[in-house]
């Protein structure tokens, strides 16, 4: 597919906010007993949130309060996601400036040709990139916007950068961002709408990408991807702008829906590439849920280890939509990073219902 490794992946989230006491907060409310239930089937612990509920409750809002609260901390928290991203990769940019602190290391702003941002929960024009600048970057760096797309939304975008850095030869950064927090419905709710309240938490990955040739050795060369779209099912899984922000639809349907889906692209991609299922090194999957999880494990049979680092990231997180399974996918690299030549596989799902899978390979 391309010649482009990442070297760096970051994941940030506001202030963590216990599930327990979110509860309190509804238990009030028509269908607060509802919403405390799901909660404590839900595996998820502690969430972040930018707009803390407890402190500030924005289930009142307008949907422009809303949207101008999201970009206001989604820019913030970016910032710092990237920053830490570009540190991770090298460029030291916590020491002064980033301009500076690349020139330190020997890269210029200008190294850095391709900024992209991916996000569904906050629309803005100019929005994410508009943090460019204030990262020092070239005003004549490309921007590249790219939203809503759902959960599954930061593999086409690892995907798109990849072609870029392949084609330009030069790196490229990615931020993802999706937060949740500033669209907290009011009551009263009912079970789907008790579970999109507990599952789906804020948070903010960046991936740093270059080309082979650039750089230290090491990271994990993007190999290739590949999507499947189920139509039938496009009505399972639904977001759209509403009167009190963000409205989301997510049927019951929709665990038995990815389980049955997923295998499909990632045994397209791993025979396209003649790499055997059982020698992927492991597997970084999007934790949509605690059901998605039980029910993808259940077809899959995927290695335990790859499984419970979803778990994990699911428990302390909730689902952050795009940047989710980035967080699991450097959980993995640091915990168990890929060897040369060892292979290992993304998979995310989202509305349409689509499901993406990537294959990465050790260098």
């Amino acid at each position: 597919m391309s010649q482009a490794r990442i070297v760096a992946v970051t994941f940030r989230t506001p202030p963590l906010v216990k599930m327990e006491e979110f509860a309190n907060l509804v238990a009030a409310d028509p269908g607060g007993d509802t919403v405390a239930q799901v909660i404590r089937n839900s595996a998820i612990t502690t969430k972040g949130m930018a707009v803390n509920a407890l402190l500030e409750d924005p289930r009142r809002w307008t949907t422009r309060r809303r949207m101008d609260r999201s970009l206001a901390e989604a820019r913030r928290l970016g910032r710092t996601t990237v920053t830490a991203a570009l540190a991770e990769a090298g460029l030291r940019p916590d020491r002064t400036t980033v301009t500076a602190a690349l020139a330190e290391a020997g890269l210029r702003p200008d190294d850095v040709g391709l900024f992209a941002t991916v996000t569904t929960t906050t629309h803005s024009a100019p929005g994410l990139d508009a943090l460019a600048a204030e990262l020092g970057l070239r005003p004549d760096v490309e921007t590249l916007s790219l939203g809503p797309m759902g959960c599954y939304a930061a593999v086409p975008a690892v995907s798109a950068c990849a072609h870029w850095v392949a084609a330009k030869r030069r790196p490229a950064v990615l931020l993802a961002v999706d937060l949740f927090s500033p669209h907290v419905q009011p009551p009263p709710y009912d079970k789907e709408q008790a579970v999109v309240l507990t599952l789906f938490g804020d948070g903010a990955a960046a991936v740093v990408l270059l080309p082979p040739e650039a750089g230290e050795p090491g990271g994990a060369e993007i190999v290739d991807a590949e999507q499947l779209t189920a139509p039938a099912h496009a009505d399972d899984l639904q977001v759209h702008m509403g009167d009190n922000g963000l409205r989301i639809r997510l049927k019951p349907s929709m665990p038995d829906v990815v389980a049955g889906s997923v295998a499909i692209p990632a045994r397209a991609l791993l025979a396209r590439h003649r790499v055997r299922w059982s020698d992927v090194a492991w597997w970084a999957v999007h934790p949509g849920g605690r059901r998605i999880l039980d029910r993808v494990d259940e077809a899959l049979g995927l290695p335990e280890q790859s499984m419970a680092t979803a778990r994990e990231v699911m428990r302390e997180y909730g689902n952050t939509a795009a940047p989710a399974v980035l967080a699991v996918l450097r959980r993995l690299q640091t915990t168990r990073p890929l060897a040369a030549g060892e292979h290992g596989v993304v998979l995310a799902c989202g509305p349409g219902a689509t499901v993406w899978a990537l294959l990465l390979r050790g260098t």
